[in-house]
């Protein structure tokens, strides 16, 4: 491998937190696909833009032809605009802050320079690179793009930020998202309270058979985030509501949490309930071929002088689309660091090199 360039690596950085693009603002998110679209086409990429479902930007760049690696990043951040004026990037000795900087413009740098370094050998092989700008809420518009993009691919490399300690992510959990809804019969509390039927009343049963469903044993939880009904304190509640959502390692888990989400009936003979939602993420399941990834890139790291961990994590990311459709997904090779989605975004400098490193061998091996 070439050495790195490492103040043109935090150069870059800090043009691409200093450009804010929030997952609501298109316009912003494109800007930054701007800079890396043709940062891409410099490499010899192919480069196709488009707009998704939801007329976001989605930028893909190709290499070669045929089966190769799939790199996954997104360019949309949490924070809102305006925020790099607030917090322009800055660097204090091995840490670089800013709005985005840890997820995920460090990794979309490193990525690119690890891609940098495979052309400057030669040795830069067939591969897709996808940006999307909608990663942030769950990626709805672009789906179909990761979709058409992981049918040709041979695996998933994406960009997410590493775990503690630069931890791979081998294994990520799926999840479900349901509103249960509770009808019942108005009626004054104190003239008439026999005429009524209380729809909170009815609610809080279906609550408490819900939170039934989680089987801590195997990592399945749920969890009720919000709940709302009535009109006042003096009137019978008409109806009620409550958000729930269930997370689970396994696709087996999440069937069987949706198959007992389905089975709700009314406790009250004169209440209703009615449950919408349903599956929306598949988990991203550590398989005999995830493995055998983990397992090359910890080579590789050993190789370097370092350790290079793997962890789970409760969180969605794209790499759950990957997965769904069988090909072998590795997360986290984005930049060390801590504080996603918080003003205490930092990233390690010191360990960028190392993981462009990484991430270029880890390509060029799977050329």
């Amino acid at each position: 491998m070439t050495s790195i360039d490492l103040p043109e690596m935090l150069a870059l950085l800090e043009k691409l937190v200093g450009l804010d693009s929030p997952t609501d603002e298109p316009g912003a998110c494109a800007a930054v696909m701007d800079v890396l679209a043709a940062e891409f086409r410099a490499l010899g990429a192919v480069v196709e833009r488009h707009r998704d479902l939801g007329g976001r930007p989605v930028t893909v760049a190709r290499w070669g032809s045929g089966p190769g690696p799939l790199v996954l990043g997104h360019v949309d951040t949490v924070f809102g605009p305006g925020e790099s004026g607030r917090r322009p990037f800055t660097l204090t000795g091995d840490h670089a802050r800013g709005p985005g900087v840890f997820d995920m413009k460090a990794g979309l740098v490193q990525a690119l320079f690890a891609l940098k370094d495979l052309r400057r050998s030669g040795t830069l092989p067939a591969l897709t690179f996808l940006l999307n700008a909608d990663e942030e809420i769950g990626s709805p518009g672009s789906q179909t793009f990761i979709e058409e993009a992981t049918r040709s691919a041979s695996c998933a490399l994406v960009l997410e930020p590493a775990g503690e300690n630069g931890a791979l992510k081998s294994a990520r959990k799926g999840i479900g998202m349901y509103t249960v809804e509770t009808e019942g019969v108005a009626a004054h509390p104190g003239l008439d309270p026999e005429k009524g039927v209380n729809a909170i009343a009815e609610l809080a049963q279906h609550i408490t058979a819900i939170a039934e469903f989680a089987s801590i044993d195997v990592g399945t939880t749920v969890n009720v985030g919000t709940v709302s009904g009535g009109t006042g304190r003096n009137v019978v509640a008409a109806r009620a509501s409550a958000g729930f959502e269930t997370r689970f390692w396994t696709a087996a888990e999440g069937r069987r949490v949706d198959a007992a989400v389905k089975t709700l009936t009314p406790r009250h003979p004169r209440a209703g309930v009615r449950v919408s939602g349903g599956l929306h993420r598949a988990p991203m399941e550590r398989t005999d071929a995830v493995a055998a990834l983990v397992a090359r890139a910890g080579k590789l790291a050993a190789a370097q002088g370092w350790e290079l961990t793997e962890t789970s994590v409760g969180g969605v990311s794209d790499g759950n689309i990957t997965s769904a459709l069988g090909v072998p997904t590795l997360d986290g090779l984005g930049a060390e660091g801590s504080g996603a989605h918080t003003p205490d975004e930092v990233v390690d400098v010191s360990a960028i090199p190392r993981r462009v490193r990484l991430l270029s061998e880890l390509i060029g091996g799977l050329g």
